[in-house]
């Protein structure tokens, strides 16, 4: 905890005589200042730790009671997710799923943050050493209309739990719990630094309503500091890759698979982290999984790209490359916008998806459009860029030019598809066809070449020799 950190360097710095002390956050405290914040910090933690002992009694078991209806809907929802897939039910029953998980996300989420004792505890339904695999639903979920998968178990008086979709039989209910104490001289914990922490890092707001803050206390020890210390961004992402959330994202399984799928990117602080939960909540796997991430890195507001730096990182990925080597393999020009579409599976304005097969099939239409001759060669599996290669051989030869260099569809398309006044169609040209129209077709510049200056020279000295001018 940063705070006891804080006051046992203070203490240790104050004890030892020294004149000046610096905290890890920077700060910078004489003998004397060091020495007052000591015991206000000391006055922090004695009272937090009133505090905590007041709050643990009467909201332990609210708050177990809150996370186990969490599990509840998460389980509701993986189960619709799989039907769904499955097309064994309809898209508003996953949606109703994802809100009432989300509302109860929510509740869970402001008792772990409560600001201060409350009410005394209410009797709990559940006895606290229920496991949360043996806990039904609640009768008041069932009958709001919620679904929630076949589950059995035993309520607090010893009954049964719910035993299928729809229906539950209540247990007898169990004496009620004995309401909690309010502990003395309770401090209040800030949270007046919230909205502005959410202002300045928007990416972060979800972890507000969606993470534990006492599983993940550290993070939101950061996100405080970051705030009231007007903390660097520079020094606010290099302490929060540290905290704790951070790394059992980047070590968690899900973690694994997405960098097995896509490859490692630059998200951008706190959103592989939103991601990866966001992946795990609604079990996207495999091909779903790689769909999603490229579809959150392309995400584009007001027409512009959220993360420039990913886009261009995934645009030199092998991936990406090998979509747009098949513009090239067709002499064609694939536009970004559809190699990203066949990367997240976006479908199109009539709601297919576009995928890599498409393309291959649309950019041999083309090629047989423009090249009707070499139909029989492209249905039988060649492409433009295969039958063109030694044609490309010879004028990078002849023209003394670099091969990688060369566009052949654009500059040099009429060894495929040479048409002569006149003609109706194309014809490939035979390959000493070619070298003649290399050296005479003044648009392939051979006279500008090494080779075509020394011919010019040569020709001058066997004429000057003919007429006795050089010895």
């Amino acid at each position: 905890m940063a705070i006891a950190d804080d006051f046992k360097i203070l203490d240790e710095a104050v004890k030892a005589g020294k004149r000046s002390v610096t905290l890890p956050d920077g700060r910078t405290f004489t003998l004397t200042e060091a020495r007052t914040e000591r015991d206000r910090l000391g006055e922090e933690i004695k009272q937090t730790k009133i505090a905590k002992t007041s709050e643990e009694s009467s909201k332990e078991l609210e708050i177990k009671n809150a996370e186990k209806l969490v599990q509840l809907s998460k389980d509701a929802l993986a189960q619709n997710l799989r039907a769904f897939n499955k097309g064994n039910t309809s898209e508003s029953i996953v949606v109703q799923s994802q809100q009432e998980l989300q509302t109860r996300q929510e509740g869970l989420a402001r008792l772990t943050s409560a600001t201060a004792v409350t009410a005394p505890a209410t009797a709990a339904t559940t006895t606290a050493t229920t496991k949360p695999a043996e806990m039904g639903p609640l009768l008041s979920d069932v009958q709001g209309g919620f679904k929630y998968p076949a589950t059995t178990g035993t309520g607090s008086g010893g009954g049964t739990g719910g035993a299928g979709v729809g229906a539950v039989t209540p247990g007898k209910p169990g004496k009620p719990s004995k309401p909690g104490k309010p502990g003395k001289d309770t401090k209040p914990v800030d949270t007046s630094w919230e909205p502005l922490f959410k202002q300045k890092y928007p990416q972060y707001n979800w972890m507000f309503t969606d993470l534990d803050r006492t599983k993940y206390a550290d993070v939101f020890d950061l996100f405080k500091r970051a705030q009231q210390n007007e903390m660097l961004p520079a020094e606010f992402d290099r302490q929060y890759v540290g905290t704790s959330f951070y790394r059992e994202l980047q070590s968690s399984k899900k973690g694994r698979e997405l960098s097995a799928a896509v490859g490692n990117f630059t998200w951008g602080s706190g959103n592989l982290a939103k991601f990866l939960t966001k992946a795990t909540q609604y079990g996207y796997e495999g091909e779903n999984l790689k769909q999603q991430a490229y579809k959150e890195l392309f995400t584009k507001v007001d027409g512009k790209y959220v993360n420039d730096l990913a886009v261009g990182e995934v645009r030199a990925s092998t991936p990406y490359l090998g979509i747009k080597d098949i513009g090239k393999q067709y002499f064609l020009d694939i536009a970004d916008s559809q190699i990203e579409q066949v990367l997240s599976g976006v479908p199109n304005f009539d709601g297919v998806a576009l995928t890599r097969d498409d393309l291959i099939r649309k950019a041999r239409l083309a090629a047989k459009a423009t090249y009707g001759h070499l139909s029989e060669q492209i249905d039988a599996g060649l492409t433009l860029e295969e039958l063109s290669a030694s044609y490309k051989e010879k004028a990078a030869k002849v023209l003394e030019l670099d091969p990688n260099t060369m566009n052949f569809g654009v500059d040099f398309s009429d060894a495929l598809n040479y048409r002569p006044a006149g003609a109706s169609t194309g014809r490939v040209l035979s390959m000493s066809e070619w070298e003649t129209e290399l050296r005479t077709n003044d648009k392939y510049k051979y006279s500008f070449t090494k080779q075509a200056n020394q011919d010019a020279t040569n020709i001058g000295l066997s004429i000057a020799r003919a007429f006795g001018k050089v010895g």
